[in-house]
């Protein structure tokens, strides 16, 4: 059944991105995931110029709304809920209702199955991200006018792509050595929690160190003005592979853009110190985000992959 020639690898790979995509459909998985991202746009459309209606102050329109809310105004949260809503389901809860075993009985090769619902993640969340761009786009000229680099909107969709798979890689993992739904999203959303509170500790008492740049998630702060400033004046955006959208848009806008990783020492009667930790070309930065995003794809695709051409299916 693992051997298959060229030519009905291809019609077997076509068939299966066919019945992924018509599954998704059909358990609404695809008009869910619009749904929130629609909701979560319109809000980040509408609530600024209801405030400032409320209280009385002049709407100030931004001329970078669109590339901002693609890169910068992103959440980090978002990009996990759309990875987790996307595979959840895929393979364990396939598992555990007993829909995965027509499938594989199928003289179809578990590798081309696998393959399948990968890049069917893939281009699900490319759409989701693309909608919300378009959808953004839409608002922001009616909101606010015309916009700036908008060239730049489908690198920054593609960035914000490649980093929720990192996120779908996490959620494949937990879920294909488990097969159990609640296991794969308790499992990943613990990872999101633990990781952001161990993040948030090492930077408290080391700073925006070296160890934060090889995690998922958001990353350290890397900054444009200088340490003495940190938190008061410059720049800061996140490295991480979440930030991967907005470090190609800037890499792009800016690429002599040179980012400083300070910290804070707390202690005495005076005020926070900043200190100055290192500081890198933005380049540099992009380059390792996109191979630390690559290599926990790869890892995890790949250990996910073999428990599921070994996996034991019960007729």
């Amino acid at each position: 059944m693992e051997r298959e020639t060229k030519g009905s690898w291809l019609s077997s790979f076509v068939a299966i991105l066919y019945y992924e995509f018509l599954w998704n459909l059909r358990k609404k998985k695809t008009v869910g995931i619009l749904a929130v991202v629609l909701a979560i746009t319109t809000l980040t459309l509408a609530l600024p110029p209801i405030l400032a209606q409320a209280s009385g102050q002049t709407f100030q329109k931004e001329p970078s709304f669109v590339i901002d809310s693609v890169t910068i105004l992103q959440p980090s949260l978002l990009i996990f809920i759309l990875a987790l809503a996307t595979t959840m389901n895929t393979i364990s809860g396939e598992f555990e209702s007993g829909s995965i075993i027509p499938l594989l009985t199928k003289p179809v090769s578990r590798t081309v199955i696998f393959l399948g619902k990968m890049l069917v993640a893939f281009l699900t969340l490319l759409g989701a991200f693309a909608f919300r761009a378009v959808y953004t786009l839409a608002g922001g000229l009616l909101v606010h006018g015309p916009q700036e680099n908008l060239h730049l909107v489908p690198l920054g969709v593609l960035g914000l792509t490649v980093a929720a798979m990192v996120w779908v890689a996490i959620v494949i993992f937990f879920g294909s050595l488990s097969k159990n739904s609640i296991v794969a999203a308790l499992g990943s959303f613990g990872t999101l929690l633990g990781l952001a509170i161990a993040g948030g500790l090492v930077a408290s008492f080391l700073g925006q160190t070296w160890i934060l740049f090889y995690g998922p998630g958001y990353g350290p702060q890397g900054s444009t003005g200088t340490c003495e400033f940190t938190g008061f004046g410059g720049s800061q955006m996140g490295t991480g592979t979440d930030a991967l959208g907005l470090l190609l848009v800037q890499w792009v806008l800016t690429p002599g853009l040179i980012l400083n990783f300070c910290g804070v020492r707390f202690g005495g009667q005076g005020p926070p110190e900043p200190f100055f930790i290192s500081s890198e070309p933005i380049s540099a930065t992009l380059l390792r985000t996109v191979g630390v995003s690559f290599f926990y794809m790869a890892v995890l695709l790949a250990v996910s992959w073999f428990a599921f051409r070994r996996a034991q299916i019960m007729e």
